[in-house]
Formats: C-alpha cells, sequence, structure tokens
C-alpha cells in the first residue's frame, strides 16, 4: 500500500513553528481534513510550543505470546532491544516521538529514564494518548511533552511496544509516520505531511490577517465583526498593514 506522506523540509518546518494550531486547523478543514485535533492528550508542561515529523510507535494489548515474540524478534534479543528503544533510536533533530496506547491514559508508555533519551537525541518531543510515568521527572528535561496524563504505574502489565513507523492512532486521530505534529497549550493537531506545502502560505497569510484585524480594532477602538468573514475592508486593512511592515 502506498503511503500518503511526504518528506517535509526544515525550512518548510520552520515556518509552522510560527503559526497558530488554530490556523492549521482550520486550513485543513477547509482541505477536508476534519479528524486531525488529538481528544484526551494534553501539555503537561504548559508554555511549550511543539513542531516537528512524527515518529511514531504502536503498543498493543499484554499477551505473553506477545511478549515473547517482542523479547526475541527482529529487533534483537532481550528487553532492551524492544520497539520502544528502536523508535528513541530512530529520533533526529526535527522528530516527534508519536505513541500509540490506545487511550490508556493512566498506563505508562515510559518514564524519565526511557524518555531522557529524547533529550540525548536532540528530537523535539513526546506525544502519547498513554500515560508518563514520573511525569514531573520528565518535564525537566525542557522538551515538550503531551500525554494521557501522568501515572506512577509500569506499562508492561498492560501494554507492549509493537511495531515503529507503521500508520498509528494517537488520541483518534490518524497518524502517518512523517507527519507534522503541532502542539501548544491548546492541544495536538496532525498535519499530513503531503498537504504542508500547499496550506502553509495560506496559513502564514491568514495568521497575518487576523494580526492586522486585531492591531486595526485595538488602534481604532471598533467591533471586530465588521471584518469578519473576510471581506473587502479586511483586506484594505490588511494591505495597510503590510505596507507598514516593509516601510
Amino acid at each position: 500500500m502506498a503511503e500518503p506522506m511526504a518528506n517535509v523540509s526544515d525550512e518548510l518546518l520552520e515556518r509552522f513553528r510560527s503559526i497558530s494550531n488554530a490556523t492549521v486547523l482550520g486550513q485543513l478543514l477547509r482541505h477536508g481534513y476534519d479528524k486531525v485535533y488529538m481528544l484526551g492528550v494534553e501539555s503537561l508542561a504548559k508554555g511549550r510550543r511543539l513542531c516537528g515529523r512524527a515518529v511514531t510507535l504502536q503498543y498493543l494489548p499484554s499477551r505473553p505470546d506477545l511478549a515473547s515474540i517482542i523479547a526475541t524478534g527482529q529487533h534483537g534479543e532481550g528487553f532492551n532491544e524492544t520497539p520502544r528503544w528502536q523508535a528513541l533510536e530512530t529520533l533526529r533533530k526535527g522528530d516527534v516521538l508519536v505513541a500509540d496506547a490506545m487511550g490508556l491514559g493512566k498506563t505508562s508508555t515510559g518514564g524519565d529514564v526511557v524518555f531522557s533519551r529524547i533529550l540525548t537525541q536532540d528530537a523535539e518531543g513526546l506525544v502519547t494518548d498513554g500515560g508518563v510515568r514520573d511525569g514531573h521527572k520528565v518535564i525537566r528535561y525542557g522538551y515538550p511533552v503531551f500525554a494521557g496524563g501522568s501515572t506512577p504505574t509500569v506499562g508492561e502489565p498492560n501494554i507492549l511496544p509493537y511495531q515503529v513507523n507503521e500508520p498509528i492512532q494517537c488520541g483518534g486521530v490518524l497518524v502517518w509516520p512523517g507527519d507534522i505534529i503541532l502542539g501548544d497549550d491548546d492541544g495536538i493537531v496532525v498535519l499530513p505531511s503531503h498537504l504542508a506545502a500547499e496550506i502553509v502560505d495560506e496559513c502564514e497569510h491568514h495568521d497575518e490577517v487576523e494580526q492586522a484585524v486585531i492591531e486595526y480594532t485595538q488602534r481604532e477602538r471598533v467591533s471586530p465583526k465588521h471584518f469578519y468573514p473576510f471581506n473587502e475592508e479586511t483586506e484594505r486593512i490588511y494591505q495597510e498593514w503590510k505596507a507598514r511592515q516593509s516601510s
């Protein structure tokens, strides 16, 4: 099966760092993508912005035969050669680890020791609809952490890591490897990688127009209702704002 993914350049990724999640979500809705906002996945470290390419990790419910397969499978022998470690070792700068834990927000996908590898790999952060053990310690690493919750539990009795860089769900949203993961205090939006280049100009333009409207309405003490939906007057205000930016 062909994978609907495209390589997202560092330059393109950088442009999305300054675009609001709400704007990206709005543009995706216009393109027919209405299931891109993760449910039950929230920031454990408020104020941290996340933008990066997805490296995906899928968990499955624990069972003895699955545990045996994982411990002796293609990833190598033993607990420390599981798919979770493969995913962590795959991470590079610009990547985000996205873990599908089937929405089990109080079941751990890892803790401060395991997820210290995200820091030493210079990756962008962590997203999971499962739990994070010792979450208060993990957030001290300084990268963004989005999860179903923080938990003291160990995950292995309930879930086991199964495969890496395959399509997954997380928070009820499809995530393909390489999709752009955008996070802020409002949550996580998944931007399909093949749409990134197509909508980036639209997103930047939308944010600029809104900034122009905000500045104008605050300066003139008028209601924003006159400029929504965007109309000719909105465009006039935007063009005046744009001229001031370049002067």
